[in-house]
């Protein structure tokens, strides 16, 4: 068989590591699929839907740590998929997508669903190129996994044009190239030393950029060895245990008065592994630049990223994981903090803690969680869409780092079914859990025929308040008892379960979620359990969160 260029692009994904891309087939890059057929060290998962596979793409390499990758073709197909573009933009995974592209005589000729990727997505792109030819295409490959993975990751974009693919690529080699892993130096280390020594109430704040299990288990011994509060930022709560004394709970969309109150008492911040954006930073506000300010120590690998918003008082370009080694290597007597960390187990208490009794029989999503919690194993995977319902997830789930959580950080719909497939499928022998809202169900649900195809064990709860939830709150708030375009016409959700082939399992009141939970978790397969449940109980938690 002609060793092509869609053959060396397959060699290229695979010697980066890739061994799963997902997509939607397109006569564009027939020959990239024929090439991929036959592997074995490769997996391409067809989906439903172009937004949906980037989003599965983006779980997939927040599980792993790789690049994650989607293939696409150009025009309606790219457009489909720049969902999961923005996503990796905005919380710094890496992505690649590949985009099969007009042949290359008719390029810049308005063909049909031409487009320039480049042009199409500045501003969210980290870099775009076309391979244009066979020699190239080694070289470009490479640089757009460095690209990918270098600095603050985020995704990229090769076009890959049609008649390209065909052509020879006898005598071409794949390349990769070596990635810098900033370290912080001696100096450094030195002063974030002197600032932890010195602090009374510091507080560490840790972000997504490192994910790793010994990451985790150097992050604990971390803060037990400074006897420091650990507070993680949004859907980052699998980062430390949450049974830990020194855990100070998860600082999400809607931060709870507690946690904004222990934040403005700090006078240092250890900030690792984020960009310090408005949601880790109360809308630009923490760490507090006027008088008192809280001095801060930023932990990132991308030099552009430190004091671009909040003066660093010591600026640390390094990965999170080989500042808190250095860290533990310091010779050091953690200074008594007894008070503060008391402080910091009520923040916790108030945030986190949920009553094991007592809880009215009207919120019923609320029982029905607290049984799936029940049910969960500790090295358990939660997916978790964007909307309010995930906030009781959040308070009644306790993880351990052995467990992972893949959420929507930035906010945008849709994610809870392409993660838990993505999760499903990387790991068949954990169990997945995916939350969702009746909205974003509707949004991305179609993967459940991707399940059901592939099998997978993957249990998917569905919040059903007919209701824009989160968007109901913040209209309540601006417009009380005005609410507009915010209500849902649903379907049977555990009916359309069934007719994807899948289980369905309806919770509809606190009385019968203990015994139907039990049911649909020990079922095997995918599994759709829809609760039923009252947006005026979306609305209070809603609202107590934020006092």
């Amino acid at each position: 068989m002609t060793y092509r260029v869609a053959e060396l692009v397959a060699d290229c994904l695979v010697a980066h590591g890739v061994d799963r891309a997902f997509g939607v087939p397109g006569e564009s890059f027939l020959a990239l699929l024929d090439a991929l057929r036959d592997r074995r060290d490769f997996d391409l998962v067809t989906c439903r839907h172009e937004g949906s596979a980037a989003l599965a793409a983006v779980a997939d390499a927040k599980l792993t740590g790789r690049a994650g990758v989607v293939m696409v073709s150009r025009g309606p197909g790219a457009f489909n998929a720049a969902l999961g573009l923005h996503v990796a933009q905005q919380e710094a995974i890496p992505l690649v997508m590949l985009v099969g592209q007009v042949d290359r005589p008719n390029l810049a000729r308005d063909a049909v669903q031409e487009i320039d990727c480049g042009r199409s997505f500045d501003g969210v792109l980290k870099w775009s190129v076309r391979l244009n030819s066979a020699a190239l295409v080694p070289e470009m490959m490479a640089r757009a996994f460095a690209v990918a993975y270098g600095g603050t990751p985020g995704p990229v974009a090769v076009e890959l044009p049609e008649d390209l693919l065909e052509e020879p690529a006898k005598g071409l080699a794949v390349r990769t190239n070596g990635l810098a892993r900033p370290e912080p130096s001696v100096a450094v280390i030195e002063k974030a030393t002197a600032a932890l020594t010195a602090a009374e109430r510091p507080i560490l704040l840790i972000g997504g950029e490192c994910r790793t299990a010994s990451f985790r288990d150097q992050l604990i011994m971390f803060a037990e060895k400074w006897n420091v509060p650990v507070v993680t930022l949004n859907k980052m709560q699998d980062q430390f245990p949450n049974a830990h004394p020194l855990w100070a709970g998860q600082f999400g969309f809607f931060p709870s008065q507690p946690h904004v109150k222990l934040l403005e008492r700090c006078d240092l911040v250890v900030a690792v592994g984020t960009r310090l954006g408005d949601l880790s930073s109360l809308g630009f506000a923490f760490p507090r630049q006027d008088e008192p300010r809280q001095a801060l120590v930023h932990v990132y690998p991308d030099p552009d990223v430190i004091g671009k918003r909040v003066r660093a008082d010591v600026a640390v370009v390094s990965g999170a994981q080989a500042f808190v080694s250095a860290m533990l290597a310091v010779a050091t007597t953690a200074r008594d903090r007894a008070d503060w960390l008391e402080a910091a187990a009520a923040v916790r208490s108030a945030t986190h803690g949920w009553p094991r009794s007592g809880v009215p029989t009207a919120d019923v999503f609320g029982h029905a969680v607290a049984a799936i919690a029940t049910h969960f194993n500790s090295d358990g995977i939660v997916t978790t869409d964007s909307g309010n319902f995930a906030g009781w997830v959040h308070r009644i789930f306790g993880l351990e780092p052995t467990a992972q959580l893949v959420g929507s950080a930035c906010g945008a719909m849709g994610s809870g079914v392409p993660s838990g497939l993505a999760a499903s499928l990387r790991f068949p022998g954990r169990q997945v859990v995916a939350f969702c809202g009746d909205g974003g169900f509707l949004m991305t649900g179609n993967e459940l025929a991707t399940a059901v195809a592939r099998g997978v064990n993957l249990k998917i709860v569905v919040s059903n308040n007919r209701s824009y939830g989160t968007i109901r709150s913040h209209q309540e708030r601006a417009f009380p008892g005005r609410p507009y375009g915010t209500d849902l016409s649903n379907p049977d959700f555990a009916a359309l379960a069934r007719a994807f082939g899948a289980k369905g399992f309806v919770v509809e009141d606190a009385e019968s979620a203990p015994s139907t939970v039990e049911e649909a978790m020990a079922a095997e397969g995918p599994v759709v359990i829809e609760v039923r449940s009252d947006v005026r109980q979306t609305l209070e938690k809603s609202v107590a969160a934020s006092r």
